[in-house]
């Protein structure tokens, strides 16, 4: 018995070797994501940097254990860490491509467990995501807090995802 779980142990800890940590959340994306979208829509770049780096290391992080999103987590990486600007345009033109970034991987891993609501600046015409559904835009900050329109929420998100309850 003592040997059959000393066993159990040695491979367990060998296929964690092989394998590597398990993978980052989409939860861990998005919390950072979440900090530099809620800073740039209060017209400031406080904590974006770091948030960003946080980012761009989970993104890195994912790409080596997340093979089928790889191409999409590099991209956000590549971008995250170029969001390392003081000025507040700067950044949210970066905060644009992020966004698209993290879209395109929501969308390639199909992420059905609470996705965020997805929103649409006409005035930029950029997209954004959003823990809760009531609009603040980055884009514009206190200028145009409220533009923008509902792309997606967690319930239209369900539905595309073939759960429709009719």
């Amino acid at each position: 018995m003592k040997t059959a779980l000393c066993f159990f142990l040695l491979v367990s800890t060998f296929g964690y070797v092989l394998a590597g940590p398990p993978a980052p959340s989409t939860e861990q994306l998005l919390k950072q994501y979440f900090v530099i979208q809620r800073s740039l829509a209060s017209d400031s770049t406080s904590g974006v940097a770091a948030a960003a780096a946080r980012l761009a290391k989970i993104g890195r992080q994912a790409a080596g254990v997340e093979p089928q999103a790889r191409t999409q987590l590099l991209a956000i990486a590549d971008v995250a860490a170029k969001l390392q600007v003081k000025d507040l345009k700067s950044a949210r033109n970066g905060f644009g491509e992020l966004s698209s970034g993290l879209i395109a991987y929501l969308q390639a891993t199909q992420a059905k467990r609470n996705p965020p609501y997805q929103f649409y600046c006409p005035m930029v015409k950029k997209n954004w995501l959003q823990a809760d559904r009531e609009i603040r835009n980055p884009y514009y900050g206190s200028s145009m807090l409220k533009c923008g329109e509902l792309v997606q929420s967690p319930q239209t998100a369900e539905q595309h995802n073939g759960h429709n309850h009719h």
